[in-house]
């Protein structure tokens, strides 16, 4: 009871443990140091990891020629960039359903960088 002559709700037990719980966790995250890696999911849920790149969406399937002939390991962020400007472009040419154009982002240990890229729409 408060003064008010009220009863002060205390916290559900199984609340309480899975806050706990939580708090561990993400404490525990915080020591960890994470590698990046690469990581996509379709529609229905299915995972593919992958070492070098890897292309999803309607005109995934297109991309992946250019990007296999042009994609090197140790590119600067320019070339990642122009690789895959050229294999979205490749892509949305090939594929009507594609729209047009795609925006790029660059994720580095700086921040991320987001370029515009816009293709033909006749």
């Amino acid at each position: 009871a408060n003064d008010l002559g009220g009863s002060i709700p205390s916290p559900n037990n199984s609340d309480t443990t899975k806050s706990k719980v939580m708090q561990r966790m993400i404490n525990e995250r915080r020591k960890i140091k994470y590698k990046p890696f690469i990581c996509l999911s379709d529609m229905i849920g299915a995972q593919t990891t992958s070492r070098d790149f890897a292309c999803a969406g309607a005109a995934s399937k297109s991309m992946y020629g250019t990007a296999e002939a042009m994609w090197q390991p140790g590119m600067s962020k320019d070339q990642l960039v122009q690789v895959c400007g050229r294999a979205f472009l490749s892509a949305m040419e090939r594929d009507c359903l594609s729209g047009y154009g795609a925006i790029i982002y660059l994720i580095t240990p700086d921040g991320i960088e987001e370029y515009d890229l816009m293709c033909r729409n006749d």
